[in-house]
């Protein structure tokens, strides 16, 4: 008997092995073009994404020092003049001298720099009321003028004991009770240490006799009187950029000072440096700002004299915000972004530069090295001058 053979269509034969393996090379190399495409168009949307993080946070950490700026200094002058550049406190623990000023700027070194602003919270900061009779000590009651209707103090509120005219020392208090004379012309006001006003000290601590500089006493002389400045909540905020050891990654954070129990608040995240500096004119009496100048030596704020303080008329202020996004290789190398950056006066930054400067009005150098991979990330450098409207207004 004959075989049966099955005769095959072209149709129904498979694929030879040479064929399949063939086209699974095809497919391996198709599949490795769509992830390498995948891969770097997800690299740039996650370094535009990161850059635009770092956008946003340059810009709100700049808006909210600018907002404080322009604030600063309000309830701070008498008469054309800085009241005080020295405060005594008590801390809850101790009794402390601190400088004072409108904006008050410490430098950081290779580090970030820090900005304090202070300022009066209440509608009445313009309008001290003249002390009636002398006062020796901080547990004593002071007694002010009312004549005007202008004392309008309440439990709470904190005060500046000054006399301007003798340049010394303020004294910060905290109303814990106030009395009203019969005909309205005159004022109580209590500043013993209590629940509601924490900021004062015990009676047995006299604050007027803070030490390196105590005050004998303010008194109501009509030549050199003395005045109570009703402050509100007394607005004393600490603007400073907080690095994270792990990552390097930094964050704007505001501190309230006149609170001795807060905690720092994060305004924005990704901020690595800032850097300030004081704008000065000629003159008090003058209102062009004739030099750009570090918050060191004779103006650093434990030195700056009240003549001078009148002189800062504006400070320039630039935020360094980083993307969160580490790049693979050294971004900052090679052209690629920016090198290390030289000021047109020579001065070289570990990073980005802050602005243009002058022979005479040096840029303050911007150090991010303290990262070993600070190259390897993108930056924004954000900058403004905001003036000192407060100090600006007066004409001395």
């Amino acid at each position: 008997m004959k075989p049966r053979y099955h005769t095959m269509y072209a149709g129904e034969r498979g694929f030879s092995l040479v064929e399949i393996l063939v086209a699974m090379v095809i497919a391996l190399i198709g599949m490795l073009v769509i992830f390498q495409s995948f891969d770097t168009f997800e690299a740039q949307k996650r370094t535009t994404t990161s850059a635009t993080d770092a956008q946003e946070s340059g810009l709100m950490a700049l808006n909210a020092i600018e907002r404080d700026v322009r604030l600063a200094g309000y309830g701070l002058f008498y008469n054309n003049q800085l009241v005080c550049n020295r405060m005594n406190v008590w801390t809850g623990t101790a009794a402390l001298q601190v400088p004072l000023m409108p904006v008050m700027i410490t430098d950081g070194g290779t580090g970030s720099d820090m900005i304090v602003t202070s300022y009066s919270t209440s509608a009445f900061g313009s309008l001290p009321a003249q002390l009636l009779l002398d006062t020796t000590t901080s547990a004593q009651p002071l007694q002010v003028n009312n004549a005007t209707r202008t004392a309008g103090f309440s439990v709470s509120n904190m005060l500046l004991v000054a006399n301007p005219t003798l340049g010394r020392n303020c004294t910060r208090l905290q109303v814990s009770g106030t009395t009203l004379a019969a005909d309205g012309g005159s004022l109580t006001i209590a500043t013993a240490s209590a629940t509601a006003a924490p900021a004062n000290p015990p009676a047995a601590t006299n604050l007027f006799a803070t030490a390196p500089n105590p005050v004998a006493s303010y008194g109501n002389s009509p030549a050199e009187p003395s005045i109570v400045i009703n402050m509100g909540a007394f607005t004393r905020n600490q603007f400073s950029v907080v690095i994270n050891a792990s990552n390097r990654d930094g964050e704007l954070q505001q501190l309230d000072m006149t609170n001795a129990s807060a905690t720092s608040v994060t305004l924005a995240s990704g901020i690595v440096n800032m850097q300030a500096q004081l704008g000065v004119s000629a003159a008090a009496t003058t209102q062009e700002i004739n030099n750009w100048v570090n918050p060191t030596g004779t103006w650093a704020p434990t030195a700056i004299s009240i003549a001078d303080i009148g002189r800062v008329k504006a400070i320039r202020v630039a935020i360094v915000s980083r993307s969160s996004q580490m790049e693979r290789t050294t971004t900052m190398s090679s052209g690629n972004v920016t090198s290390t950056c030289t000021t047109p006066v020579g001065t070289v930054n570990n990073g980005p530069c802050a602005w243009d400067d002058t022979g005479t009005t040096a840029a303050p150098q911007i150090d991010l090295s303290g990262d070993t991979n600070w190259q390897r990330y993108r930056y924004r450098v954000y900058e403004t001058i905001i003036p000192i409207r407060n100090v600006m207004w007066q004409t001395f």
